[in-house]
């Protein structure tokens, strides 16, 4: 129910590209990326998926366009490199292009091929962190693979590329040092992701400097939409208006300063937590509700983190209340201490309780979060080739599909 922002640039002519991870529906073939503005997709459906064989709960996850791909049981980054070079080897440069390259790496399972682990020393007390080494290179790798092409193709300097985490180092596993918390907490440490732009497009002048304005990864949408000259308004039948605003000014050097008067980072975010949230506004952020995650979700991590353990903070029940610029490590917590500005920011957050929710789906759909996916989903892969692909023949209607031939 809203324009995905491939469909957006090709109103400006753009020939759009998807390789990685979509995750972002598939139970019926609206949801499939070519659905909805890429013109091609190799990668996988879900998420956590086997780097090697691509299995991933009751089924195997490898799909291109609208059809099973059976190049599975490789180390799915190398598919990935091959794939950069059957799209790029022979494209036209004339024609505008855009990728979305969501790589597997660094996610669990931890995976690395043995000529990547062979690049980093056994440690016997943190296995984890020599795989996290390895799977780091080989993103590096097919990364590296990626500007090359384009320089190859002299698309480089009219190019802008993106490089962001969507969150940060996971629990029991990951280390964000020395910021508190990990992925699935909104303590600094799962949500202030680690980002950066390169390319002939930005500005030399930017080449290696650090911004501080607040960026949220949906500013991309806005940002990108107004540099092929599409107006980022949603065209679609969404209930919600776009979030996101355009940083081009931060990453330019025109400005330093975020226009965000407020980010929610969350409301309401999990089934398991229904009351988690979080607000950042202006130096301030309000974070809601219990944020223990895993092992680790309160966690101080030192910087050798998985290999020792650090410190662990108390949880943000009922609320937290951080100054993020001067403490952005939440050592602090201000909501004793400053009741005006808890009030002026729980305020804030609870507005968006006002806010409709019924479309807010996001079309995952997995063998755990749909009522019939398990009675319904998986025996209809075992019966159609074993691979994860839509089961229904619509959003609407219950009906299972047919099945796509390999």
């Amino acid at each position: 129910n809203f324009t995905a922002l491939p469909a957006k640039l090709k109103t400006a002519g753009y020939s759009t590209h998807m390789i990685g991870k979509w995750h972002l529906g598939l139970k019926s073939e609206e949801y499939l990326p070519v659905s909805r503005g890429f013109d091609s997709m190799t990668g996988f459906l879900t998420g956590g998926e086997d780097h090697n064989t691509q299995k991933v709960q009751c089924g195997t996850d490898f799909w291109t366009n609208r059809a099973p791909d059976s190049r599975n049981g490789t180390y799915d980054a190398y598919t990935y490199r091959d794939v950069l070079h059957n799209l790029l080897d022979d494209y036209n440069p004339n024609v505008p292009f855009f990728l979305y390259l969501s790589l597997h790496n660094v996610h669990t399972p931890l995976e690395a091929p043995d000529e990547w682990l062979d690049l980093y020393n056994v440690n016997s007390t943190c296995k984890n962190r020599r795989t996290y080494q390895a799977m780091v290179s080989v993103a590096d790798n097919v990364t590296g693979l990626l500007v090359q092409l384009l320089k190859e193709k002299n698309m480089w300097d009219d190019t802008l590329i993106v490089v962001s985490a969507d969150n940060g180092g996971a629990p029991c596993g990951g280390s964000n040092y020395p910021l508190k918390g990990c992925k699935g907490t909104f303590f600094e440490g799962g949500v202030r992701a680690l980002a950066f732009a390169n390319g002939g497009l930005l500005p030399r002048a930017m080449s290696g400097q650090k911004v501080e304005g607040y960026i949220h990864i949906a500013d991309w949408y806005p940002t990108f939409c107004k540099l092929a000259g599409v107006d980022p308004a949603d065209s679609g039948n969404g209930k919600f208006p776009v979030d996101g605003m355009d940083v081009w000014p931060i990453l330019s050097g025109e400005s330093n300063v975020t226009s965000h008067k407020e980010i929610l980072l969350g409301f309401n975010f999990t089934e398991s937590n229904p009351d988690q949230g979080a607000l950042i506004m202006g130096d301030y952020k309000l974070i809601v509700g219990k944020q223990k995650m895993g092992c680790d979700g309160l966690m101080y991590s030192p910087l050798n983190y998985p290999c020792t353990q650090g410190d662990t903070a108390p949880d943000c029940e009922p609320y937290c209340l951080y100054n993020i610029r001067k403490d952005p490590r939440e050592l602090t917590d201000l909501k004793d201490s400053d009741p005006d500005t808890l009030k002026l920011l729980l305020n804030a957050y609870m507005k968006y309780d006002e806010e409709p929710r019924d479309m807010q789906d996001q079309g995952y759909h997995s063998q755990h979060t749909l009522p019939n996916a398990a009675q319904v989903a998986c025996p209809y892969f075992a019966k159609h080739g074993g691979y994860w692909q839509p089961w229904l023949k619509s959003n609407k209607d219950l009906t299972p599909a047919r099945s796509t031939p390999l």
